[in-house]
């Protein structure tokens, strides 16, 4: 199998997921991660495995013979890193959300197509056999025309959010905020799910737990949202709720997905059980191709991304061999399709006003 040298830059869900993910494909080699904040070089070793250690990511990218280079930093920073990778003439993949704003997605689309490599988006969701069963359904007609979809989620992370501080994620001006980590794998999938796009939104984002003081006594003020709760409509018609609420103490579910058409009904639950009703039929379970067991030696971290992750690098990888976009892996243009839908939710939550998404 031909293997692609990678490069990851972030040593959070870069080092902890992406590199021991893709250190076990066979189809890929990492042969470095870089920090972003200069980090202890050992930590960062021990959470990816990986002995080659950078402080600067400029440095990795210009002293290593990459193939591919993964973007794992705070969104605020995707720009620049991704245009840099793209100078040196490699693919990238970007964690999500794409940027912080369209004028940031443009400029990135427009750096891509200078190098005519790659540039892909991690919504490594999309490949979760409940998921994509999802989407066989909705194609093959079942269904019928859509006519509302309900999606929420919910984390029991009130005491996490009240006892350890959010960091850059807990900050509006360095892309952070559930909208951005959450609602973009939402607005992804919806995307893809209906094969078609937001027209309208109205919105608000709350934020429950706006501080958050530590035993010494200081208090980490945040600006970015922890929840949020939107109301559209697609270019299809079907209207749509969307929603999500990190500060809860306990949730039954952590995602709940229904779709209502003119000929039947869907219910997703916990992306790992889908229900189906034909016409007024009872919801019946649907089979799900069987959950990929991850290897005994990849960390307990990574393991939990595991059946859909492996799934994605098997689409990345015989993307990069064979030239050809993987029909399910998700790209800039789709990064900048989500990217509309979240400035268009900023701007309703902060005007109190219905946004087209243009």
């Amino acid at each position: 199998m031909e293997r692609f040298r990678v490069g990851i830059i972030g040593t959070g869900f870069g080092a902890k997921v992406h590199s021991p993910m893709m250190d076990h494909h066979d189809g890929f080699e990492v042969v470095a991660v870089s920090s972003v904040s200069r980090g202890n070089i050992e930590e960062a070793q021990e959470a990816s495995g990986i002995e080659n250690i950078y402080t600067d990511w400029r440095q990795m990218l210009e002293q290593e013979n990459l193939d591919l280079v993964v973007v794992a930093s705070a969104v605020h920073l995707h720009k620049e890193m991704v245009a840099a990778a793209f100078e040196k003439g490699v693919h990238v993949v970007c964690e999500k959300p794409m940027a912080l704003n369209i004028a940031e997605t443009e400029e990135m689309i427009t750096e891509r197509d200078k190098t005519k490599k790659f540039g892909l988006i991690n919504h490594e969701f999309r490949f979760l056999p409940a998921r994509t069963k999802v989407k066989e359904i909705i194609e093959s007609g079942k269904l019928g025309e859509i006519l509302h979809v309900r999606y929420q989620c919910a984390f029991a992370s009130y005491t996490g959010l009240i006892s350890k501080p959010r960091g850059w994620l807990g900050q509006e001006e360095k892309g952070g905020g559930m909208l951005g980590a959450i609602g973009s794998h939402m607005t992804d999938a919806l995307h893809w799910w209906m094969d078609s796009t937001f027209k309208e939104v109205f919105a608000q984002l709350p934020i429950h737990i706006p501080t958050r003081t530590d035993d010494n006594g200081n208090t980490e003020h945040r600006t970015a949202d922890d929840a949020f709760q939107i109301i559209g409509s697609l270019e299809n018609g079907a209207t749509v709720t969307l929603e999500l609420i990190s500060a809860a103490r306990q949730t039954e579910h952590t995602w709940r997905l229904e779709i209502y058409g003119t000929e039947g009904t869907l219910v997703m639950l916990d992306d790992n059980k889908v229900l189906l009703s034909e016409g007024n039929s009872a919801l019946e379970e649907v089979e799900l191709a069987d959950d990929l067991e991850a290897p005994s030696t990849m960390p307990p971290v990574a393991a939990r991304y595991y059946n859909g992750f492996q799934r994605a690098l098997d689409a990345l990888h015989e993307t990069l061999v064979s030239g050809t976009k993987h029909p399910y892996l998700a790209d800039f243009e789709h990064g900048h399709s989500t990217q509309k839908v979240l400035d268009a939710v900023r701007t309703s939550a902060r005007e109190g006003r219905k946004v087209e998404v243009n």
